[in-house]
């Protein structure tokens, strides 16, 4: 006669469950006393090469760093003018809009091969566009330092280099870095 346990479901004659006891997925069960099951030796894979080259950590941090401090430095002071009454004028790199724009979209794009260096991504492409974006931060500041320099010694203001410049120029130079330290392969076609 069976009858319903209590919370085992049906249960035979001598109080045990009628239910099998096989987990899903027909992994076998081991029952007290029971020999586990084991792979024959031959079964296992050997572990094979891996989908996705190792990450390029070093680069992706250089590029990562080069990007925050590339976009920073937009909104620090680039110009810094003494004016003869006392007063001092900072002027930050969002009021010389045509080269804020230059460095933004600049700092976004190689915000794009950091991103795909963080995921494993490497090659030409990658390098390339680091080496680019790099340079074009440098050829900015470079352009707008000489500005200062050229203005202060042909006006009677004290002009000076602000805290953005150089911040843009390190965020350039770690791009460069990046760049660089990217082991993925200097020929097309390879990712």
């Amino acid at each position: 006669m069976n009858s319903e346990g209590p919370a085992n479901g049906p249960a035979d004659n001598d109080g045990r469950s009628a239910l099998p006891h096989t987990p899903p997925f027909g992994i076998r069960a081991v029952h007290p006393g029971d020999e586990p099951p084991v792979a024959p030796p031959g079964d296992q894979m050997a572990p094979g090469p891996r989908d996705r080259p190792a990450g390029n950590g070093l680069a992706a941090m250089a590029s990562t760093i080069g990007v925050v401090l590339a976009i920073m430095g937009t909104f620090l002071p680039w110009i810094v003018v003494d004016h003869v009454d006392s007063g001092v004028e900072r002027l930050i790199g969002w009021d010389l809009a045509f080269d804020a724009v230059v460095v933004l979209a600049t700092g976004l794009v190689a915000a794009g091969v950091a991103g795909a260096l963080w995921i494993g991504h490497r090659g030409l492409l990658h390098k390339l566009l680091l080496l680019a974006t790099g340079g074009v931060l440098l050829v900015v500041t470079g352009i707008e330092i000489s500005d200062i320099r050229a203005v202060d010694a042909a006006s009677t203001l004290d002009r000076s280099i602000g805290s953005g410049l150089p911040v843009v120029a390190l965020g350039g130079v770690l791009l460069l870095g990046g760049a660089l330290l990217d082991r993925g392969s200097w020929a097309f076609g390879e990712d």
